[in-house]
C-alpha cells in the first residue's frame, strides 16, 4: 500500500489534475500529471469508475495492481506532481508482468520519470 503521504484524496485535487494537467495516453492506461502545489511532493490517485468494470472486486484487483507497479517505482519518479492514472478496458484479463512491462515502456515517455 503506498504511504499517505504519496495518495491523491480530495476531489478537488483529482479534478484540479484532469482539468489543468496533461494526458498521456497508453495500451493499458491514460496518465494525467499535473505540477502539484507542494514542489517537493508526489502524490498518485486512482480512478476507477464503473464504466471500467462493474463488480467492485474486479475493480479493486486492477487497482491493487498498479498501486503494486507504482510502488515499486516510486524511486523514479521526479518531486513535484500529482499523477492520476486512469485504466482502460484493454488492461482486463492481463497479467501482472504484462502491467508491469507496460509502466516499463510508458514512464520514460511521459516527463514524470
Amino acid at each position: 500500500m503506498l504511504p499517505a503521504e504519496y495518495r491523491l484524496l480530495d476531489d478537488y485535487d483529482f479534478r484540479r489534475v484532469k482539468r489543468l494537467g496533461r494526458s498521456y495516453n497508453f495500451p493499458f492506461f491514460i496518465i494525467a500529471c499535473a505540477h502539484a502545489k507542494n514542489p517537493k511532493g508526489l502524490r498518485f490517485g486512482f480512478i476507477f469508475s464503473t464504466n471500467f468494470n462493474k463488480r467492485a472486486t474486479v475493480r479493486n484487483r486492477y487497482k491493487r495492481l498498479l498501486r503494486q507497479g507504482v510502488q515499486k517505482r516510486l524511486n523514479e519518479f521526479k518531486l513535484g506532481f500529482d499523477i492520476v492514472f486512469i485504466p482502460k478496458k484493454s488492461i482486463l484479463g492481463r497479467s501482472y508482468e504484462e502491467i508491469s512491462h507496460s509502466f516499463d515502456t510508458a514512464l520514460p515517455k511521459t516527463p514524470l520519470v
